[in-house]
């Protein structure tokens, strides 16, 4: 494989995702999670009763969405606070060529920050649990 072929393999990928990424936002801006029930559902709710870190996140982010900011973050506090880490990452994992966001990455991806986030989310797990938040 030459390089303009590696290249244009790694950008095919690259628009791939992005165009998943953005027939699931669009989704989710016209489809409400409450209201409609071929969205999926969360199997370990399903199976447990309990919520997983990530329950609520389509709800969270179709509220996103039409700017409900109040309402996203009662349905899942953690993942709209965990909104601007995301970002980051996506910058610093696909548009540093240049290195120009070399701190950054060094931030997002240190044993540090990846332990406090972890750490973070298993908190947020027991205490949407535990607190019934």
């Amino acid at each position: 494989m030459d390089l303009h072929e590696g290249l244009k393999d790694y950008f095919s990928k690259k628009a791939l995702i992005i165009c998943i990424a953005a027939a699931g936002i669009t989704l989710l801006y016209f489809f409400n999670p409450e209201k409609t029930i071929w969205l999926p559902k969360c199997p370990f709710h399903l199976l447990t009763g309990y919520q997983c870190p990530s329950c609520g996140t389509q709800r969270a982010i179709f509220h996103l969405l039409h700017f409900d900011f109040y309402k996203a973050l009662s349905f899942n506090f953690f993942m709209v606070i965990s909104i601007p880490y995301a970002i980051a990452l996506i910058l610093v994992t696909w548009f540093n060529s240049k290195g120009k966001l070399n701190k950054i990455k060094q931030f997002c991806y240190s044993n540090i920050t990846i332990y406090i986030y972890v750490a973070l989310m298993i908190l947020w797990w027991i205490v949407r649990n535990v607190a019934g938040v």
